[in-house]
């Protein structure tokens, strides 16, 4: 078997040359040689199986303790990350905005929250050096956060929704019913003025929407918030809702300014 394999390959490397004598003779030692090679890999495959097996549990245990400690690092950091991986969740929801269609935006970054209970603001470090301009509405992948009430070259202040002098058209997302929102102050759900019967049944949790009227301030289909109370109105003539609004300011890094303004 020795010399035959020796053979083999003396005539594989002479064969480079490609003199036909020879290749007939390393196909036809091929030929003699392939049997041979067969029977030695069944009587061996068992113990290369055994060696492989045993080999293979040895890396599969040092790659198990790798993972063992990369995890350990991990669960060691997740404190000092989570800051970090909340302002790329924001940051990623804001530039996400499937209801703002192509209308141009920008986003921006949070640099000061509401100061109190009493504050009803952000400011952004955006200005009108980025084509920002009062009145222009502010949104996350969330939905709606405001608008614009301020601005200079290089920031703007955000007048947000919860604020009482805070006026948006809205719509149910179901029905298309119309109504206007106002703010009530922090924590406090938003009031919408409706146009809908008092007799009419709205399910808490039903959508509500900008409504995106003639000359509005707002694009239409910013989500606001949610139905969590409805009531009649003054003279029992229409339906107040009462809307969660979809948005905590207090967690917001990240913002996007829609190019829009009204008309």
């Amino acid at each position: 078997m020795v010399v035959l394999v020796l053979a083999s390959v003396t005539l594989v490397v002479v064969g480079l040359r490609d003199v036909p004598i020879v290749r007939d003779l390393r196909e036809g030692a091929s030929t003699v040689v392939s049997p041979v090679e067969d029977a030695i890999g069944t009587v061996t495959s068992p113990v290369r199986n055994a060696w492989h097996g045993i080999t293979d549990y040895e890396d599969l245990q040092r790659e198990n303790e790798r993972l063992q400690e990369q995890l350990a690092e991990a669960d060691s950091s997740t404190i000092g990350r989570s800051d970090a991986e909340r302002q790329l969740a924001d940051l990623s929801a804001s530039l996400n905005l499937p209801f703002a269609g192509d209308v141009p935006k920008v986003t921006a970054r949070v640099v000061a929250g509401p100061r109190s209970n009493f504050s009803h603001s952000i400011e952004i470090d955006k200005g009108s050096a980025d084509g920002l301009a009062v009145g222009m509405p502010v949104a996350t992948g969330g939905g709606l956060v405001g608008r614009i009430d301020q601005v200079t070259a290089d920031t703007a202040r955000v007048e947000i929704v919860t604020d009482p002098q805070f006026r948006v058209g809205v719509r149910l997302a179901t029905t298309g019913a119309l109504g206007t929102a106002s703010g009530q102050g922090r924590d406090e759900a938003l009031t919408v003025d409706s146009s809908i019967s008092p007799t009419t049944a709205v399910d808490a949790g039903t959508g509500v929407v900008t409504s995106g009227v003639d000359r509005s301030a707002f694009p239409p289909g910013i989500p606001v918030g949610t139905v969590s109370g409805t009531r009649q109105g003054p003279g029992g003539l229409s339906l107040e809702l009462d809307v969660d609004p979809l948005v905590d300011v207090d967690q917001l890094s990240y913002v996007t300014v829609l190019l829009w303004q009204a008309g």
